[in-house]
């Protein structure tokens, strides 16, 4: 799966179980929406001013945390980015439990940035789209094409930190500010809950060392930091971490290392993450150099799904707290 966190860098909608309702817009200009007529507003893209549908109703977006965010929002996209043909459309780490990413129309054919069917998403017929300005500038560089098929809005995302406010910005853009306010809170008190929970099993997360390793490839591991994703989401937790996984290399918010420095990825608790971008990654660790960790001999290595857990989303953020607070409670078998 594509990293979103590693940045420096057929019409159709799907239901969304349930009671996910469109959200509206009220109007702010007195302006009119070229392709359909009727009131609009002016928002700020990275882009700068856009003039867009006072209540956008066929939202298509162009990066996979705009989707996540779209839903937690209560809007459902005509289209987005995804991989067509992995199980879900490689979404489901961007949607609400239960909702199938294959149900969605694809406009790409892998989630980089700049892979955007153009063709497809005119067929759509969005009335907005919303994509995101990088370092890379893949999008920038569509822009023209982009606003000849709709009203386009860039927001800024600079890595892994853009995913806090990656939902406020979207929020922003659809006059949704309350809906954005109720999924910070809902996260935390995810945050208290698991932090009440771990405390009723006796753990003490500031004397805890949490050890996050991806699992890379074969020959790479990647010791993540507090920069990361799932590094500022167990900071929010209150875990401490160890001290060769304090700061990034070269410009990064992880560390690489080949399998000889295996040492340097132990812990008090050592979560493992491998996902579809190495679908070999083994799945228990009590053999070969993982055999020396002290986490393995004591049973508190676990594995967990990278493509959740380095997600960048609130959902995927959600995801975490579940993951480790089964883990340290004892509902999770370690991975030896």
């Amino acid at each position: 799966m594509f990293d979103l966190t590693r940045l420096p860098r057929s019409l159709g909608v799907f239901a969304l179980a349930g009671a996910l309702a469109l959200t509206s817009c009220s109007p702010e200009g007195t302006g009119s929406d070229p392709g359909a007529g009727g009131p609009t507003r002016v928002v700020e893209g990275a882009n700068g001013a856009v003039e867009i549908p006072a209540s956008p109703e066929r939202i298509a977006v162009l990066w996979r945390p705009t989707l996540a965010a779209l839903t937690q929002l209560g809007h459902t996209p005509v289209a987005t980015m995804g991989s067509p043909g992995d199980p879900d459309h490689g979404l489901a780490p961007f949607l609400p439990e239960g909702v199938d990413g294959a149900g969605l129309t694809l406009v790409t054919s892998s989630p980089v940035e700049d892979d955007v069917n153009v063709e497809e998403l005119a067929t759509a017929a969005p009335d907005l789209i919303i994509g995101v300005s990088t370092p890379n500038g893949g999008q920038a560089e569509l822009l023209d094409t982009l606003e000849a098929i709709a009203p386009t809005v860039l927001l800024e995302w600079e890595g892994t930190g853009s995913w806090r406010g990656h939902l406020e910005e979207v929020a922003r853009v659809l006059d949704a500010e309350d809906r954005a306010r109720e999924a910070v809170a809902a996260y935390d008190a995810a945050v208290e809950d698991a932090r009440a929970d771990l405390a009723g099993a006796g753990v003490d997360p500031a004397g805890t060392e949490l050890s996050l390793v991806r699992l890379q490839s074969g020959t790479e591991i990647r010791l993540e930091t507090p920069e990361s994703f799932p590094g500022q989401v167990v900071a929010d937790l209150g875990f401490a971490r160890p001290e060769g996984q304090l700061a990034g290399e070269g410009g990064t918010d992880f560390v690489p290392r080949g399998y000889e420095n295996l040492d340097q990825a132990d812990g008090d608790v050592v979560f493992v993450m491998a996902g579809s971008g190495y679908p070999d990654a083994p799945e228990t660790f009590s053999d070969g150099l993982w055999g020396s960790l002290d986490a393995v001999a004591d049973g508190r290595i676990y594995r967990v799904d990278h493509d959740f857990w380095g997600s960048a989303n609130h959902h995927g953020a959600h995801r975490i707290i579940g993951d480790v607070t089964a883990a340290l409670t004892g509902e999770a078998e370690p991975a030896v």
